[in-house]
């Protein structure tokens, strides 16, 4: 009778390669996600009297991420008598603008 299947012991080299493989395929595809994310963020210009120009007479004291945050710095100014107020860019920050003659003292007090 000849023997049809053929069982022998399967060296560990082996079987450790596939789930090793999957795991270097899965690294390589996190780090190209994470540089393409990187890629696509828009880059933050600092604020200077080119972007203040938008805003009219009002210059920016404070520069801020969100909305939130900017509205805290606003109410700082105005609960020392500063008139604020707060706007928002072409970038999407938020601004706390004061008036030009106020700068000064608003700039103390952020």
């Amino acid at each position: 009778m000849v023997d049809r299947w053929h069982t022998d012991r399967v060296p560990l080299e082996i079987l450790l390669a596939g789930p090793l493989l999957a795991l270097a395929v899965l690294a390589v595809i996190a780090v190209a996600a994470d540089f393409k994310s990187f890629r696509s963020r828009p880059l933050a210009a600092a604020p200077s009297a080119a972007t203040d120009s938008e805003f009219g007479l009002l210059r920016t004291v404070a520069l801020a991420a969100n909305l939130a945050s900017a509205a805290a710095v606003r109410d700082r100014l105005t609960a020392r008598g500063i008139r604020a107020t707060v706007g928002t860019d072409g970038a999407g920050f938020a601004r706390v603008l004061v008036f030009a003659d106020e700068y000064e003292r608003a700039r103390d007090a952020v």
